[in-house]
């Protein structure tokens, strides 16, 4: 080996040593997923009309750092700071994660320095108004726009802290999907348990029942109004059985980083309905309007999450519309709702295609079935109280039900007239047997007179083309037009009655000739 294949190798070798000192810092500053804590920041606006100083706002967010730890632990590592900028704009359903992501690049806040930002804004109006709205870093979405009115300043930062807790969206990772049965594993899952465990311990040692006091110094019981009595007593991050997840896929490129074109995607009407949580693991099903919500196979660069849901509303507005264009509403359809008591009639869709959906106290999410007709349309899972309102475009079952009207209309018109040929025909019969023969003639011309079996069918299969002369038509209505017709069809094949005038006539002229 000569002296340049030496160099070659030293650096080469040291390249190496330098890339994996450099990767082995990288994850060790990167806590494992259930160790991880919940880097938050509480940015607080207050409005002018709260005529609050620099110094009841510094207060504010300090006590906020003072009882933050002492309510959830390590659970979070929250950093409160006063909002840079009006935060009104942002509790619109109108807006939109990359003009907040945008805006805080603008502002020096890199998109992954927190996993959760969540704005706080103060009014005045006699009481105090806190408006409450978070925003998830990692799967780029927002949460519902929650208020809470407060009679006293010293209750605002206990008040800030119980909205943030209760309203805390939880993320976790999808580590197995058997259809439809879904393991998940929760963000800061370990932090979460020990804090539970740890508040259940302090409750067990303070039911110790002892003899009651002889004297009450009443002067020394504590205010009503302190801030610690009105502590949150919220763990954040938890998912009770019945909640909601949606699940989300968010792709990364070779760094880690997400993808800017269509980095989040949020599976539409697809959720997950908790159902164990045994501290490390939840046990849920996945309820979906798709055969296939989630991808089959599995890539490194792909993470499959879920985020919880905590409902704003009493109710959801769910407006059905035509699929091939929203312009047009679906009234009169029927919603049922999949009860463990089987199924539940919601309602059905008004003149503008409207019907409310209530939230269900069993669960929080609420599997539709939409039906005209007798027949299935599709199949909505809805979270009552996500949305104020949310559209679905399902097939547009009105030219079935036209045909269907047709058909029957038909049908009818059928039937009447078999029956008014069968009973020509016998009275024909009787009369030739009888030897009446004029009246044999008068009932036999009666019944070459009337409508026949083969009109009707002429009529069926014109209308049969104009119900699907449109191209536009979806396909599973053009199979049910065309199975509605098809029976109609066979009710023709049924008939015997076609080639009844010729046979009549020829009785006729025989017992006419052999009758002097």
């Amino acid at each position: 080996m000569n002296m340049r294949q030496k160099i070659r190798r030293t650096v080469v070798w040291a390249c190496l040593t330098l890339v994996l000192s450099q990767t082995s810092i990288a994850l060790a500053e990167r806590l494992p997923w259930e160790i991880d804590p919940y880097r938050t920041l509480i940015s607080v606006d207050v409005d002018p009309s709260c005529y609050a100083d620099q110094a009841f706002l510094n207060g504010l967010l300090e006590e906020i750092q003072r009882q933050r730890y002492a309510t959830s632990g390590a659970i979070q590592t929250t950093e409160a700071r006063a909002a840079a900028v009006p935060l009104t704009r942002w509790y619109a359903n109108d807006a939109t994660a990359d003009d907040f992501i945008a805006k805080l690049d603008r502002l020096g806040i890199g998109p992954e320095e927190f996993d959760r930002i969540q704005m706080v804004s103060l009014r005045r109006d006699g009481d105090w108004e806190v408006t409450f709205r978070e925003f998830d870093t990692l799967t780029r979405s927002w949460g519902g726009t929650h208020q809470v009115r407060v009679l006293q300043r010293k209750l605002l930062p206990a008040a800030i802290l119980r909205l943030s807790y209760e309203k805390f969206m939880p993320v976790a990772k999808i580590t197995d999907v058997q259809k439809p049965a879904v393991a998940l594993t929760i963000k800061a899952t370990t932090l979460i348990e020990e804090e539970t465990q740890f508040r259940q311990k302090r409750i067990n040692e303070s039911l110790v029942f002892g003899p009651p006091p002889e004297e009450i110094d009443w002067k020394q019981m504590p205010s009503t109004v302190s801030a610690d009595s009105l502590s949150p007593g919220v763990v954040p991050g938890t998912v009770n059985v019945g909640e909601a997840m949606q699940p989300v896929l968010r792709r990364n490129d070779r760094q880690g980083n997400l993808i800017p074109a269509n980095g989040i995607a949020f599976m539409p009407w697809t959720y997950i309905s908790c159902e164990a949580n045994d501290g490390l693991q939840i046990k849920g099903t996945m309820v979906s309007g798709y055969g296939q919500p989630l991808p089959g196979r599995r890539n490194v660069r792909t993470q499959r999450l879920a985020i919880g849901i905590r409902p704003v509303h009493e109710s959801t507005e769910l407006k059905l519309v035509d699929k091939a264009t929203e312009a047009v509403p679906l009234a009169g359809y029927e919603i049922y709702s999949k009860d463990p008591d089987g199924p539940t009639l919601v309602g059905a869709s008004d003149a503008n295609g409207n019907v409310a959906i209530p939230q269900d106290p069993r669960s929080a999410v609420r599997l539709l079935y939409v039906r005209s007709g007798g027949n299935l349309l599709a199949r909505l899972p809805v979270v009552p109280g996500h949305e104020a309102a949310t559209t679905a475009r399902i097939t547009n079952d009105s030219p079935r039900l036209l045909a269907e009207g047709f058909v029957e209309g038909w049908r009818d018109q059928l039937v009447d007239v078999m029956a008014r040929r069968q009973i020509l025909a016998q009275r024909v019969s009787r009369k030739i047997e009888q030897g009446e023969f004029e009246d044999a003639e008068k009932w036999l011309d009666q019944l070459r007179a009337g409508r026949t079996v083969n009109e009707l069918a002429f009529e069926l299969r014109s209308a049969k083309g104009q119900f699907l002369k449109d191209n536009k038509l979806d396909p599973t209505i053009k199979r049910r037009i065309d199975d509605l017709f098809e029976k109609g069809q066979r009710l023709v094949a049924q008939d015997k009655s076609l080639l009844v005038e010729g046979k009549l006539a020829k009785e006729l002229e025989e017992a006419k000739k052999a009758k002097p």
